[in-house]
This record gives structure tokens, C-alpha cells and sequence, in this order.
């Protein structure tokens, strides 16, 4: 026997491409593994969500901070009013944010903020009637709520 004949041959590449059976099933294998690969790469934006919905890089709507924004702008705007001293502003809101895709598997998309429920609110003054009046016309108007859903007292 000579010395190729000893050699074990763990794998011949150039007679796995001869047989055409073999070919194909490389060729198939190969373009259903990128078919995965592409149907998981769009699937993974729509699926992938937490409490936090980012739109673009630098964009962060969750729920709590977006309370906490309206209660922080709405408290400025009030203690502008005439007769209002120290205060606490509460805001509710409807529903959580919702994210709506432009196309399945785009990177576009939109976040439509939570209505606001009602408002809440406390300060030095608020059994005043002319100042009631004041605030509960401030913030039906800025947030587009009905005056039966503000409350204000002192």
C-alpha cells in the first residue's frame, strides 16, 4: 500500500461539489439560512419593547417621566397666577404610550403620548374663588380636559 492510500481522508471538498444531489443541498441550506436570517432581523424592531419606547437615537417617552414633566411645566405656568402660593400638582394619565410603525420592520417610528385624566391641585390660595376659577380655565385648556376633571383646593 503506498502512503496516500494509509491517509484517512476526513473530507474531500472537491468531491462534495461533483455530486450535484450534494450541490443543491448546499445551495437551498445556504438560502434558507439567510431567509432566517432576514425575517428574524425584521421581526427583532417590532417585537423588542420594554417600559421605554425610543423613537431615533436621543428620544425617551416613559410614562412616569412624562408625568413628572407635566406636573413640573404645569406647577411653573400656575405659580405665575396672582395669589397662588406654595403648590403640589398631581397629573393622571389615560394609558401608557403606544408606539405605532411606519412599515414593518422600520427604523421610522411614533410615539403617541397618553392623554392627560385629570390634574390635581394643592396651593396657598386655591379656596380662593376667583383663583380656582383661574387655575381650573388655566389647565382645562392646556390639556384639553374638562373642568370636572381638575381639582383644586388649599
Amino acid at each position: 500500500m503506498n502512503d496516500e492510500s494509509k491517509r484517512i481522508k476526513i473530507f474531500d471538498f472537491r468531491n462534495l461539489f461533483k455530486n450535484q444531489k450534494t450541490m443543491k443541498i448546499i445551495v437551498y441550506g445556504g438560502l434558507a439560512l439567510l431567509l432566517l436570517i432576514l425575517i428574524s432581523e425584521m421581526f427583532s424592531g417590532i417585537t423588542g419593547g420594554s417600559q421605554k419606547d425610543s423613537v431615533g437615537d436621543d428620544y425617551i417617552v416613559n410614562v412616569a417621566d412624562y408625568e413628572t414633566q407635566l406636573e413640573r411645566e404645569l406647577k411653573r405656568t400656575l405659580s405665575a397666577i396672582d395669589g397662588i402660593g406654595e403648590l403640589t400638582i398631581m397629573v393622571t394619565l389615560d394609558s401608557l404610550s403606544e408606539t405605532v410603525y411606519a412599515e414593518r420592520g422600520a427604523s421610522v417610528k411614533t410615539v403617541i403620548t397618553p392623554k392627560v385624566r385629570g390634574v390635581a391641585v394643592i396651593c396657598d390660595g386655591g379656596g380662593d374663588i376667583i383663583v380656582k376659577q383661574k387655575i381650573v380655565e388655566l389647565v382645562s385648556r392646556v390639556f384639553g380636559i374638562a373642568t370636572t376633571r381638575i381639582s383644586v383646593t388649599n
